[in-house]
């Protein structure tokens, strides 16, 4: 506040509003494209099985791929990469998630303006509209969105899904239409996290001198009156700063009506290491390149060879003592199918190892829909006397799918 007070002719509110208007917005321009290309995805991930998780079945989506418990190791990895991909754009770039990606901050900068030219009530209204809306989302990112609006179209309502989506809806409108940066400040994990990534080297606002170290700043204020942080860019408290450009694009009209270059600019390193660019991060930045491009290889090595079926097979000793087996040996066996793949497939089963005649599936082959299992007894009936342990192999093989998984166990013929 001392700034507008110190400069009434520059800082008066007409004045202040005229040259705000006047403001060239080209970097907003690219960021605003990437904010909102990123909403987009995030509104249409669950949709298009981009990504999304399916808790009624235990699973996910992923890039069109279906996900089980099993394959959850691979989901990690990827995770994993992606936090580290954040850390180090965060360590170059500072909150750049948080200026160019987090719809947060677009919803933190569209609520001016829409208390501006709507007014309070119909900020908070069209607030409530979009969180409604973000709820519903929200809520398909766990089950599956379309088949709730069915349910409503029909008349019915829910209750968990209701309660859910009215909850995620009064958070999010609260979010856009009052706390705004505040949840940026003090709620945000990623902007706490900032504090312990930044250093020196990171990118950060200076302002530019002349030579012998003249200040050509025309100490307008201009700058800060546009960062909708709060931050003041020409001092060392820079922690809120998001990277958005806009203080940029105001001093850029300032300079360049007083025909002297840009005083505000992104600058990295600092003292000797300025000018050096990423030479200066470098050393910080070499783990987390490494560790994203090898968690990347395994992470798509593993997604393409995943399986596509699982198969146990462990002997079912209730059945045997039923049946009255010898001893615990077991005479019958409990065969574990579960379809992995995203389509709905015909398993045949197969025993080798075991002498002719042995092995007797209950059922030879079985249908499975997606992430459906089931449990078929193998009676291990020997022909003959002969004592001793034989090895075998149990084989399933998809008919539609060609996929094949084996196990591979023991049967035990005693006295």
């Amino acid at each position: 506040m001392g700034l507008m007070s110190a400069h009434p002719e520059v800082m008066g509110g007409e004045g202040l509003r005229t040259r705000l208007n006047k403001v060239e917005w080209v970097i907003r321009r690219y960021r605003r494209a990437s904010q909102l290309a990123v909403l987009l995805l995030l509104i249409l991930s669950p949709f298009l099985q981009i990504f999304r998780f399916d808790i009624p079945t235990m699973s996910l989506y992923l890039f069109g791929m279906r996900l089980w418990v099993k394959h959850f190791f691979f989901f990690s990895l990827l995770v994993t990469v992606v936090i580290y991909l954040v850390i180090a754009a965060s360590v170059v770039f500072g909150r750049v998630f948080c200026g160019w990606v987090c719809p947060q901050n677009l919803f933190n900068e569209l609520g001016r303006q829409w208390d501006a030219r709507l007014g309070r009530p119909g900020t908070i209204a069209l607030s409530g509209i979009i969180g409604l809306f973000g709820g519903f989302v929200v809520w398909s990112y766990g089950t599956d969105g379309i088949a709730l609006l069915r349910q409503y179209a029909a008349g019915e309502v829910p209750a968990a899904a209701t309660v859910t989506i009215l909850a995620f809806g009064t958070f999010f409108a609260m979010a856009m239409a009052w706390w705004r940066t505040a949840v940026c400040r003090v709620a945000c994990p990623y902007g706490h996290l900032q504090s312990i990534l930044s250093s020196a080297s990171t990118m950060h606002l200076e302002l530019f001198n002349l030579a012998e170290n003249r200040d050509i700043c025309a100490s307008c204020g201009l700058c800060f009156e546009t960062c909708h942080m709060a931050v003041d860019p020409r001092t060392m408290e820079q922690k809120h700063c998001v990277t958005c450009g806009d203080c940029l694009d105001a001093c850029q009209l300032v300079s360049q009506a007083r025909k002297v270059p840009r005083v505000l600019n992104f600058v990295v390193g600092a003292g000797a290491e300025r000018g050096r660019g990423l030479k200066a991060l470098a050393p910080r930045l070499a783990v987390p390149a490494i560790l994203v491009v090898l968690l990347s290889g395994v992470t798509a090595w593993g997604l393409a060879n995943r399986d596509r079926v699982s198969l146990v097979v462990s002997k079912d000793h209730r059945a045997v003592l039923t049946t009255g087996g010898t001893q615990s040996s077991g005479g019958v066996m409990r065969v574990s199918l579960m379809n992995l793949s995203n389509t709905t497939d015909t398993f045949r089963l197969a025993a080798a190892g075991l002498p002719e005649g042995w092995a007797h599936f209950e059922q030879e082959t079985v249908t499975l829909e997606p992430g459906a299992g089931v449990e078929i007894p193998l009676r291990v009936t020997p022909t003959d006397a002969a004592k001793g342990l034989y090895n075998f192999e149990v084989t399933v093989s998809g008919v539609e799918s060609g996929v094949k998984e084996s196990f591979k166990t023991v049967h035990f013929v005693g006295n």
